[in-house]
């Protein structure tokens, strides 16, 4: 099955604006990550739960897409 959590987000450092990534998990769970810049710490801050709904929306649809029945 699909895992959305091991997807990858770009994002820039707030300090230096290195490019960084981190997976969905690491922003569902507000985890910390080390620039690959400027090595400070940056905090993934989840947004109302957004991107835990986001994932759930996305396995619902995925269980629901494996359930229909398709004949040609």
């Amino acid at each position: 099955m699909f895992d959305l959590d091991k997807s990858t987000i770009d994002f820039k450092c707030p300090s230096c604006e290195f490019p960084n990534t981190a997976t969905v998990r690491e922003f569902r769970f507000g985890l910390t990550v080390l620039c690959r810049g400027c090595k400070r710490n940056i905090r993934l801050v989840p947004m109302d739960g957004g991107m835990t709904k986001a994932k759930q929306t996305i396995n619902d649809f995925i269980s629901e897409f494996k359930n229909i029945n398709i004949r040609i």
